[in-house]
């Protein structure tokens, strides 16, 4: 009973002030020898020494905070902020996206075909601690893992697969790339394909290879073509009631045949 008559409510029922515990165990108080340095610093210089603790973080960046190696606080809000400048270390990161050209790397094809592939490689860091805490350089093991991975997966395929199934190959380097990346706490966002060609040394072997193909279909379309227009033309003349013996028959499409299939413009010949 309170001392103006209200009946206080029931225990169980009373709010009990309920403390943020830290859900990230990784992050550590600051032990005695940072407050008291710290408190010993203000009082030597007049309290001009907390001034040193201040530091900014700017638009997508991280800042890990550490008091004599130990990590105390992570910072990702942007502003001015406060902490302990005695014992005190700051490493900082961009979370912004980055963009990287891997390098041209030479690859055997699985036809044993030398070629010479390049890719763009799009990615963020997510997880500052795991990038500025686990790994040296966390942007040079990215390029160096991404090399690999393209290397890796274009060498399951062949030139002319790669040239059909570029989209599937790139699927299949970012997620080869984001299982090596989980490690440095990188999300990779993107992986495209910026070159690719015949290495030099088969390039002028292959150019002829692909004009030969090319050749070569193409001749197979003009004899296909050149058959057709002999059949129905043969077929026309005798629904005209002209009467074709089978030696008639030969001339014309051998006639027919050498001005389609000729690469140069026929000269026509008269019998006298």
């Amino acid at each position: 009973m309170s001392c103006c008559g209200a009946r206080s409510p029931p225990r169980d029922q009373q709010k009990v002030p309920i403390y943020p515990v830290n859900p990230d165990p990784d992050i550590e108080e600051k032990d005695c020898v940072v407050i008291g340095g710290e408190v010993v610093m203000n009082i030597l210089t007049v309290g001009l020494w907390s001034l040193t603790g201040l530091y900014i973080v700017g638009p997508r960046e991280c800042r890990l905070i550490l008091h004599n190696g130990r990590l105390t606080h992570v910072e990702a809000k942007p502003g001015l902020h406060w902490s302990p400048a005695f014992g005190r270390y700051d490493k900082g990161a961009s979370t912004a996206d980055c963009t990287y050209i891997v390098p041209e790397i030479k690859v055997v094809d699985t036809t044993g075909v030398p070629m010479i592939v390049s890719a763009v490689l799009v990615y963020k860091l997510v997880d500052c601690k795991k990038a500025l805490l686990d790994i040296d350089d966390v942007h040079q093991y990215i390029r160096a893992q991404a090399s690999a991975a393209l290397k890796l997966i274009v060498s399951r395929y062949s030139y002319e697969e790669l040239k059909v199934e570029a989209t599937q190959v790139q699927t299949q380097v970012v997620e080869v790339l984001q299982d090596k990346s989980m490690v440095c706490g990188a999300e990779i966002k993107s992986m495209t394909l910026n070159e690719l060609n015949y290495a030099p040394e088969i390039a002028s072997a292959m150019l002829k290879k692909q004009q030969a193909a090319a050749l070569v279909s193409a001749r197979e379309l003009i004899v296909e073509g050149a058959c057709n227009i002999c059949r129905d033309a043969v077929a026309k003349l005798e629904e005209n009631g002209m009467q074709l013996e089978q030696a008639d028959k030969v001339k014309i499409v051998t006639n027919l045949l050498t001005v389609v299939c000729g690469e140069e413009n026929a000269t026509p010949v008269i019998n006298v």
